[in-house]
């Protein structure tokens, strides 16, 4: 099936063979699967991990963008840091001495810089991690979801009382 022309060089784009290989498939999945704006930013960011003789084999680019993907589950911090990173990086480029990238090392420090952590570290940025510390130090401040609903209903309550 032809999909359509390349906007670039204007050759047709047969969609057999872009999912000829497993990792093909399974890198056309996962993009499809994103936003738009996520999808263009990644494969953007993978272009700069091509060496200017060669193309970015599909293994290479599927572990790739798992790798930046498993980086944050906040997506929106995730397109920030992207969209900072390429930019950034497109400057440098600019000048003519940019490299290919080998690591994700820059996008995790402007990740880190935008959310204060990333990886696996971003789990202890959420919620329940963030009120362990408050549980053990004092029990009795920390409240569980039924309470915590019972206590807003009785405010609502309360507060419905001093409107009238």
């Amino acid at each position: 099936m032809q999909l359509c022309r390349c906007p670039i060089c204007h050759s047709r784009i047969a969609l057999e063979a872009l999912v000829q290989d497993e990792a093909g498939r399974e890198l056309l999945t996962v993009v499809a699967k994103l936003d738009t704006t996520l999808a263009g930013l990644v494969l953007r960011y993978l272009g700069l991990f091509r060496a200017p003789n060669r193309d970015l084999s599909n293994d290479k680019a599927l572990k790739l963008l798992k790798e930046v993907l498993a980086l944050s589950k906040n997506r929106f911090k995730l397109d920030e840091a992207l969209e900072d990173t390429l930019n950034s990086l497109n400057q440098h480029q600019a000048t003519g001495g940019f490299k290919q990238l080998t690591n994700h090392n820059y996008l995790k420090k402007v990740l880190k810089d935008k959310l204060g952590v990333y990886g696996d570290e971003a789990q202890a940025n959420t919620p329940e991690a963030q009120q362990e510390p408050l549980k053990k130090a004092h029990p009795r401040l920390t409240v569980s979801d039924d309470e915590a609903a019972a206590n807003l209903a009785m405010v609502k309550n309360a507060m419905k009382g001093l409107m009238k």
